[in-house]
């Protein structure tokens, strides 16, 4: 095991804060980079939300496009026809209620889910001056590092992506590849964090021992 001081160097390295970030952060208290970063952060959800906002009626038509192509698709294989079959004079009561349910699916829930993921965007992307950052969490646990097929993204839940993740006590938090190689299990570490907007972030990081 290295020393403290030569484990830290690496850590700072290799976990994109610096000695400044850290020194701040052991005052209680947010370092100017990495406001700026939080900062720059939210003006990327405002713009991403402001970007697609309006863009309803183009999902929908998307929607409808591959909604007509999969029925056509259904058409020519006969699946039409084996249902006329089986249902005789329900055919058509059916094909309406199907067809109204795929109307009220293409113009009305996904327009209206499409919009409330860019409000939530743009709601991430409240400027600090409004919505300033909460008070760093100080947590001291042995790391657990590693690696997760499945992991957690930026609002806590599941992701299909290959994540890194490091573990103090009950807390996760995203890391890079590169900065789990150098956190050495079942060392002793102290951590910075903030749970901003429903997810935990790394501020700095330091070893004890």
């Amino acid at each position: 095991m290295d020393s403290v001081k030569d484990h830290n160097d690496v850590l700072q390295q290799e976990g994109m804060f610096s000695a400044a970030d850290l020194e701040e952060n052991r005052q209680g208290r947010y370092s100017p980079a990495q406001l700026k970063h939080f900062e720059d952060a939210r003006n990327f959800m405002t713009y991403s939300a402001n970007k697609y906002d309006n863009k309803s009626p183009i999902v929908s038509l998307i929607f409808g496009f591959g909604l007509l192509a999969f029925v056509v698709v259904l058409y020519f294989v006969g699946v039409f026809d084996m249902l006329q079959s089986s249902l005789g004079g329900l055919f058509l009561p059916v094909m309406a209620g199907a067809a109204i349910f795929a109307a009220l699916f293409v113009f009305v829930i996904v327009p209206r889910q499409y919009q409330a993921s860019v409000e939530m965007a743009r709601g991430m992307g409240t400027p600090l001056a409004e919505s300033p950052l909460g008070a760093i969490q100080v947590i001291e646990a042995r790391a657990d590092a590693y690696t997760s097929q499945g992991g957690i993204n930026r609002r806590g839940h599941q992701s299909p992506q290959i994540s890194h993740i490091l573990q103090m006590d009950s807390i996760k938090f995203n890391i890079t590849s590169s900065f789990r190689e150098v956190i050495q299990p079942k060392r002793l570490y102290r951590v910075y964090a903030v749970k901003d907007q429903g997810a935990w972030t790394l501020l700095s990081m330091e070893a004890l021992e």
